[in-house]
Order: structure tokens, then C-alpha cells, then sequence
């Protein structure tokens, strides 16, 4: 009788075993189907256009900036201000690039050319 419950305890070894093994491939496999594509240039360049955007409306608020001359230069931080732009909880916005590098500072040229808004921001 104790050669059939040695193989009962064998083959139990053998189940767990398979199993396991089978358990960490499905577990591998099916992580990778979460993981992001998270693609930091495309979010950066996001950004950059919604700062521009966010810029013509500063325009359209500030009619007086061009009174002298068809070129003004803001900052993102005048945006922020403007409560055109969302910064985080620190009063930043962060550069997706490098996520240590705030864009606050980063100045904006704005050019009014036959009523058409030209925005270029720094990189």
C-alpha cells in the first residue's frame, strides 16, 4: 500500500508542478496585454499644441499686447496664471520628456499677421 501513495505523492508533485509553470506563463503573458504605450514625444507634442491653443485665447483676452508691435512673448507660467492652462499640484507643468523639468518658463512668441495668430513655443 505504500507504493501506491508514493505514487499518489509523486504524481501530486508532478500537478503542482505543471500547474505552476502554467500559471506564470498565463500570468506573463497576460501582464504584457496591460501594459502601456505610453510614447512621451507624442505627449510632449500634445502639449506644445494645447499651450498654443491655450495661447490664442490668451490673445483674443489681450488685444492690448499687439497695440505696438504684431509680436508678443508670454510665458506658459502667464497661461497658468490665466487659468488657460491646468498646472499640478506644485504650480507646474511638467516637460513629459524629463519629467524633472518644468515648462513654466518656456517663453511663447506670438505673432498677429492680417488677423491670423502665428505661435511658436520654445523648446
Amino acid at each position: 500500500m505504500n507504493y501506491f501513495k508514493d505514487k499518489k505523492i509523486i504524481a501530486l508533485v508532478i500537478v503542482l508542478f505543471v500547474f505552476t509553470i502554467g500559471y506564470f506563463g498565463v500570468v506573463n503573458h497576460v501582464s504584457h496585454a496591460f501594459s502601456s504605450n505610453y510614447n512621451a514625444k507624442e505627449s510632449y507634442n500634445i502639449l506644445i499644441n494645447t499651450i498654443k491653443e491655450c495661447s490664442k485665447a490668451y490673445v483674443k483676452n489681450n488685444t492690448d499686447l499687439f497695440k505696438q508691435d504684431s509680436i508678443a512673448y508670454i510665458k506658459v507660467q502667464d497661461l497658468i496664471d490665466n487659468d488657460l492652462l491646468v498646472a499640478n499640484s506644485d504650480g507646474n507643468i511638467v516637460n513629459p520628456l524629463n519629467e524633472s523639468e518644468s515648462l513654466n518658463s518656456n517663453i511663447i512668441k506670438i505673432k498677429v499677421e492680417e488677423e491670423e495668430i502665428i505661435v511658436s513655443v520654445d523648446s
